[in-house]
């Protein structure tokens, strides 16, 4: 059996030599050592740990400030502190803030080895495959071939330490396809990170990212270690990259290519290693042609991109999501229905899903909730009408031709999804090669008309 890795962080040299005399024993146990919390975090993050025992002076943290950071960044950690010298509400607030047990002599031998190995046995009822760093595990539910061959290709290059940019529309698993990367690599039990661009202040990213000095700024307070630095030797995911403010992004660019960071208030530069997955649910060209996105960066997060294609073009993907969801509801709200009506599978089929799986979950959550009987019927769904997209449809004029229709068709179609050949030419029901000739000719006949056009 893995040991259970253990950080003692004690200010005290004959505390931590008793601490570390009585531990030994404990062949289950492997520990090290260190003298203040911040050193203490610093360690964590670099490198994951399952119980963490703090005994400190009043020159350093308190341990209830210790206790604070440390469930904010590692929840599953199993936190000990020691005091000979504490008060009644200061183990109260301590044990309130997430320690498991407060020692109040951690000179009784007895006492120590005791509530380790409380800890221990905790640590290993605790479920889950990865509970320091708990990345996001479930799988994908398709069958869908385009789907298919993108976590094909993210299965085989998952093991690389290339920068990948996963994009789609919102709602299609994206952040799930950056877990399953992670989980896929070998990484695998290396911290998973990750960070939401859109929701940090401007004037807050940089620290976040990169951390920063104790005073460098007016309530920098104490040093503060970034999502770099907290990811490690694992996976840091930037969701909604196109977010990010340009200057930022000059900073973001130069960690990529360097592979190391400055932490806000320091010259001193910090190598990391983290692998990073930027995620968007923007046209990351169009970002850069309208100078929203800086180009040099797009070409250093895009070596190896990533598209999750939308719910409305994996139709046959839709029956084995509902029922999935259907099941999953009912048995977590004691539903006792048996499973989805015909008539109200033809109408999900249908839907255009602008907020594709996560509207259809939602979906599927809402009628699990108002429905009653056997079945899932089309009316529990509350669903609008789907209205056909007639953007879609070529404008029909008495006169017209069938070539000119088709022509019309392509274009529309291309139009919608953002000129996605492969894409278009699964809607339109031919093959790539077919598009690909087809608008060969169109350009030909273009090309013909200017000239005419020209008189030459």
């Amino acid at each position: 059996m893995k040991p259970i890795s253990a950080l003692l962080v004690v200010n005290d040299s004959d505390l931590c030599r008793h601490l570390t005399g009585a531990l030994e024993k404990n062949s289950a146990l492997q520990f090290e050592s260190c003298q203040d919390a911040q050193t203490a975090l610093e360690i964590m993050h670099a490198r994951p740990f399952q119980i963490v025992y703090a005994d400190l002076g009043p020159d350093d943290m308190s341990g209830l400030d210790l206790t604070e950071q440390v469930k904010s960044h590692f929840p599953s950690v199993s936190i000990l502190i020691g005091s000979s010298a504490a008060k009644a509400r200061d183990v109260l607030s301590v044990m309130q803030a997430g320690a498991s047990d407060f020692i109040i002599d951690p000179m009784e031998t007895e006492l120590i080895e005791h509530a380790f190995e409380k800890a221990a046995r905790d640590v290993l009822n605790r479920p889950g495959a990865n509970p320091i760093h708990p990345a996001k595990t479930q799988s994908f539910i398709t069958q869908d071939k385009a789907l298919l061959g993108v976590l094909d290709m993210a299965r085989k290059v998952a093991p690389s330490t290339a920068t990948i940019l996963v994009t789609g529309e919102s709602g299609t698993g994206k952040e799930l396809l950056a877990s399953f990367i992670h989980t896929n690599s070998c990484r695998e039990n290396e911290p998973y990170v990750a960070i939401n661009c859109a929701a940090l202040p401007e004037q807050l990213a940089e620290g976040e990212l990169f951390g920063h000095e104790k005073g460098a700024f007016t309530g920098a307070i104490s040093r503060k270690i970034g999502k770099f630095e907290s990811a490690g030797k694992g996976t840091l995911v930037l969701d909604e990259i196109t977010e990010m403010a340009l200057p930022l992004q000059a900073k973001l660019l130069r960690a990529l290519q360097e592979r190391e960071i400055v932490r806000l208030g320091s010259s001193r530069s910090i190598a990391v290693y983290a692998r990073v997955i930027a995620i968007s649910n923007q046209n990351l060209k169009m970002a850069v042609k309208s100078n929203a996105f800086r180009e040099d960066l797009f070409y250093r997060l895009n070596v190896i991109p990533l598209t999750i294609p939308p719910l409305r073009e994996r139709k046959n993907d839709i029956p084995l999501l509902a029922d999935y969801f259907f099941k999953r509801f009912c048995s977590r709200n004691a539903k006792a229905m048996q499973g989805i009506s015909d008539s109200a599978m033809e109408l999900l089929i249908r839907q255009p899903w602008p907020g594709n799986v996560r509207e259809l979950e939602n979906t599927i959550e809402r009628g699990v909730l108002i429905g009653s009987g056997e079945k899932l019927l089309p009316e529990h769904l509350i669903l609008d009408a789907v209205v056909e997209n007639t953007s879609q449809q070529p404008s029909l004029a008495a006169g017209m031709t069938v070539r000119e229709m088709e022509k019309e068709l392509i274009i529309n179609t291309l139009s919608e999804v953002g000129d996605n050949r492969t894409h278009a030419a699964k809607m339109l029901g031919i093959s790539i090669r077919t598009l690909r000739n087809k608008l060969n000719e169109y350009r030909e006949e273009v090309k013909f008309e200017s000239d005419v056009c020209a008189g030459t």
